[in-house]
């Protein structure tokens, strides 16, 4: 007995899978290759980009963000960008392991650097009293650790757990003016 002989079923079943893998991929692209050249029957409405997703890289890659004081926007955020002073920004889940060790880390680093930002933490029920703050960061998701030069200018953006040298650096960075 041959090969072909004893795998005959093997190779009719794959055979017969490829063929309809095949039609089944030609189909798709010949549908895609259709609806391309078909016009956009509803402009397409252009989203503001969200930055839930910076996460703990930061937002290397993102457009710019730059805080403008409006109506919504707390009184002690106004005052600090009207002082020209930065602001940190840290908004945490109350009992998650990874935001309390955050907050113990941005508890840390506010005692070295205090005379030169405004630290101000938040737990997520209470970011209300931030009104439109998280909007023009466009972040919902704690954490997040804002860090905001005296001119409104997002220095940096974590929407994710970062370590305390991370921490660290990004705010003596954005104190510094790099």
């Amino acid at each position: 007995m041959g090969i072909l002989k004893r795998n005959r079923t093997f190779l009719l079943g794959a055979a017969l899978i490829l063929v309809v893998g095949a039609l089944l991929f030609g189909g798709v692209v010949a549908v895609r290759v259709m609806a391309e050249g078909e016009p956009a029957t509803t402009p397409a409405v252009e989203q503001p980009a969200s930055y839930n997703t910076v996460s703990s890289f930061g937002m290397t890659g993102y457009a710019p963000l730059t805080i403008e004081p409006t109506d919504e926007t707390p009184d002690f955020v106004t005052k600090r960008l009207d002082e020209g002073r930065g602001i940190v920004l840290l908004v945490y889940v109350n009992g998650a392991a990874d935001d309390m060790e955050m907050l113990s880390y941005f508890n840390d680093i506010k005692g070295n650097y205090a005379a030169d930002s405004s630290f101000f933490s938040f737990e997520a029920r209470e970011s209300k009293q931030l009104g439109d703050l998280l909007t023009q960061l466009r972040v919902s998701d704690p954490p997040i650790l804002a860090i905001i030069r005296g001119d409104g200018q997002v220095a940096n953006l974590y929407t994710g757990w970062i370590g305390f040298k991370v921490m660290e650096q990004e705010i003596a960075d954005a104190v510094r003016g790099l």
